[in-house]
């Protein structure tokens, strides 16, 4: 496959999954800044409150209407995205008097929980199957819903699935966490081979250990720190990224560096922003 750069000015349907988080609120802050008149940004997640203010937060930074910013709550198990989705699509498409279609659309995800502060894996069965639920099926369910959807065919796609280069090692005190991430990644590689023919390019991006990163405690009480987690001295050492520090290097990748789709990039693989 081809390298790509994507010019992000253009009439866009974004959709954001995961943005209560400190990475998921910058993404969503500078992408809705780049993008053309006439786009949609959807944003989803569970927090309601969390959602009412990054909505505030981003009218007020962008102080225009070029871009039209709504959000979705997600229900305990994710498992209402795609319909959350679907009915933007529908109301947009019933509020555009002049039928201009999207010339591309975008779809982030940032499951915060396996994104950027939380290390510990749930312990009972029940948590065990939420969190498959959560960060394996209902990403998948959303992102086959967005392929097939009739207000986006023939338009051209971008999937970004924010991973980490971490997480896909087998750690200590993270085997769930591992394991989905890493069915994950096989995922979207899959999805880049099978959809590339019909204009669907996919980027796996890992945003470097984010200095949200904090230590958490088990069932039982005891403390565990990043550094109990990750055996090698060498990623340690590395600088700890902030939110907007990755944001700025995910969009530098798509517009300047450029991308293969179906890889994997990760922040540490040049600090070039």
């Amino acid at each position: 496959m081809a390298a790509k750069r994507m010019d992000l000015n253009k009439r866009t349907f974004l959709v954001l999954s995961g943005s209560s988080n400190p990475l998921g609120q910058s993404l969503a802050l500078e992408f809705c800044r780049r993008l053309a008149t006439g786009s949609l940004a959807l944003i989803l997640d569970e927090d309601q409150e969390q959602l009412r203010e990054l909505e505030n937060h981003i009218r007020s930074e962008l102080k225009t209407e070029n871009v039209k910013v709504t959000t979705g709550k997600l229900d305990k198990d994710h498992s209402n995205g795609v319909q959350l989705m679907e009915q933007a699509l529908k109301d947009n498409f019933m509020a555009d008097k002049d039928n201009q279609r999207f010339e591309r659309s975008i779809i982030l995800h940032n499951e915060g929980k396996a994104a950027t502060h939380v290390l510990l894996e749930p312990q009972s069965d029940d948590d065990w199957k939420a969190y498959v639920q959560q960060q394996l099926y209902a990403p998948v369910a959303l992102n086959q819903t967005w392929l097939q959807s009739k207000h986006l065919e023939r338009v051209e796609k971008l999937a970004v699935n924010v991973t980490s280069s971490l997480m896909v090692r087998p750690l200590v005190h993270a085997g769930l966490l591992c394991s989905c991430k890493r069915a994950r990644d096989m995922y979207f590689r899959a999805m880049a081979a099978e959809e590339y023919r019909f204009g669907v390019h996919v980027l796996s991006f890992s945003p470097g250990l984010m200095d949200t990163h904090e230590g958490q405690c088990d069932v039982n009480g005891n403390r565990i720190t990043p550094a109990d987690l990750i055996a090698s001295k060498k990623l340690l050492q590395l600088p700890r990224i902030k939110p907007c520090q990755a944001t700025l290097k995910l969009i530098n990748i798509l517009e300047e560096i450029s991308f293969v789709s179906g890889h994997d990039v990760d922040y540490y693989d040049t600090f070039v922003l």
